[in-house]
């Protein structure tokens, strides 16, 4: 009989050890195809990394409207996206008490101007090579005036 405790507990063991390793893995982030219920953070505006500390993010709802951060403040706006044309409107941005540093205010205002210029969308998947899994695989590209490429959230 004292056997079963001690073979109930190895199993519990077992269990629980299994689950823990499954549990730390991430799952492979699923590439979007539309952009209602999508969210995502700046990696590159203009082809430069705007600053860790202000970085602006977009969050497209389903009704047509996308709201986020410019670095400096938050904004809403709304959106119209048919295939891969896209349309980022009425951007209005919400007035804070904190007052921004004159740089991250400068990123901010050329941020809202690329979104005001954007005509495209695409998503882009980055495939790991030998190996080496990327830490932000899905990048959603914005095309206007000024490029703007976001990684999923």
């Amino acid at each position: 009989m004292a056997r079963r405790p001690a073979a109930a507990g190895i199993l519990l063991a077992i269990a629980l050890i299994s689950a823990g390793c499954a549990g730390g893995a991430k799952p492979a982030p699923t590439t979007p195809t539309s952009l209602p219920g999508t969210s995502w953070e700046l990696g590159l505006q203009g082809g430069t990394a705007p600053a860790a500390r202000t970085l602006p993010n977009l969050t497209f709802a389903a009704d047509g409207t996308a709201s986020g951060f410019t670095g400096c403040q938050p904004f809403a706006a709304k959106f119209t996206s048919t295939g891969t044309t896209l349309s980022i409107t009425d951007i209005v941005l919400t007035p804070t008490t904190q007052e921004c540093a004159p740089s991250t205010k400068t990123t901010a205002d050329a941020f809202v101007a690329a979104l005001g210029g954007v005509t495209g969308w695409r998503v882009e998947t980055v495939m790991p090579t030998q190996g080496v899994e990327a830490l932000q695989p899905v990048k959603l590209m914005l095309d206007g005036a000024t490029p703007l490429v976001f990684t999923l959230q």
